[in-house]
């Protein structure tokens, strides 16, 4: 049965709609168009997926008798074509959105990226040219993607760009007997996310006010924003100097708040109250000691946030209109 039909059938049983208006609506849904653009990207980026693994499959089987060099430089001139290709048919660097009548150089940039994480990490595993020395394998893609995301103005490998710099801050910074003995609790490697963090925010505001690709704010305060706001909850948890976290989680809260307020957007807003809501709800049972009290607190308390949630998921819109 179609569940349009039976929902209309329920409604004109109930009175609810009179025949000429289920006529009008019955013509609207066979006659509305219908948007290809999403069904279209997932496939391409599911195909990009499909072709970067089979690359790997390739190698993979044929390792033994093809040989590493001929499948480095495979690999290397597979990616110098994706980079080319690119180059040869993107538009010029623009400060603003580049408009072209083509999105395929965008697949193939993101595919130029991916075999190029795929080549690098190959290079390493059979010479060792990094040794030791992770910083440079990872500061290497950070500064190429980056330069990629702006030159060819491209959101994805944007993205790319700003994990691979994250990872390149924490390895400075980090003790490498850190990371060998998977130590993430350690303070050192918190301090340095949430610095990354309100730095990622700080320089995307910046570049926003100097309008210089403002349509990427929304992918830097996204990762920055998370990044921050989760490594500040790991040190509220395991920090002796937790109240310096509780304040940057509550500044952070904050200022998404308003700008999620700004901008009209729901999702900056939910950052906004989830990780303040995670943050107070820790420091309220924080400092209860006592057991029948913090269960009778308990209670209560996640009663409310229940009712909470639904007069949120309500009113949301009213949220966001500035004051």
């Amino acid at each position: 049965m179609n569940p349009l039909t039976d929902l209309l059938d329920d409604w004109q049983q109930r009175q609810l709609l009179t025949s000429a208006e289920r006529t009008q609506i019955e013509s609207h849904e066979r006659t509305r168009p219908v948007s290809l653009y999403i069904l279209l990207r997932t496939l391409l980026y599911a195909g990009i997926l499909l072709f970067t693994a089979g690359a790997a499959i390739l190698i993979y089987k044929n390792i033994d008798t093809i040989g590493h060099d001929a499948l480095i430089a495979a690999l290397a001139l597979l990616t110098g074509g994706c980079f080319y290709y690119t180059y040869r048919h993107s538009e010029p660097f623009s400060k603003g959105i580049v408009d072209t009548e083509s999105k395929f150089t965008d697949f193939v940039l993101l595919i130029g990226a991916t075999l190029f994480l795929s080549l690098e990490g190959y290079v390493q595993w059979r010479y060792n040219v990094f040794g030791t020395r992770y910083g440079l394998a990872t500061m290497i893609p950070a500064v190429l993607f980056i330069f990629c995301a702006y030159r060819f103005d491209h959101r994805g490998v944007l993205s790319m760009g700003l994990t691979a710099l994250a990872s390149w801050v924490g390895l400075t910074v980090t003790p490498f007997e850190v990371l060998t003995s998977n130590d993430f609790n350690n303070e050192s490697i918190i301090n340095t996310a949430v610095l990354f963090g309100i730095a990622s925010v700080g320089i995307s505001l910046w570049l926003d006010k100097q309008n210089i690709k403002r349509h990427f704010t929304f992918t830097y305060l996204l990762l920055g924003g998370n990044l921050m706001f989760i490594s500040a909850l790991a040190g509220l948890v395991s920090s002796s100097y937790w109240y310096v976290f509780a304040v940057v989680i509550a500044a952070g809260a904050w200022y998404f708040f308003r700008y999620a307020q700004q901008e009209q957007s729901f999702l900056f807003l939910l950052m906004a109250v989830l990780y303040g809501y995670i943050a107070f709800t820790y420091l309220l049972f924080k400092w209860v000691d006592d057991n029948d009290v913090f269960f009778s607190l308990s209670g209560l308390y996640f009663l409310g946030s229940s009712v909470g949630v639904i007069l949120f998921i309500i009113n949301y819109k009213k949220l966001l209109r500035p004051k």
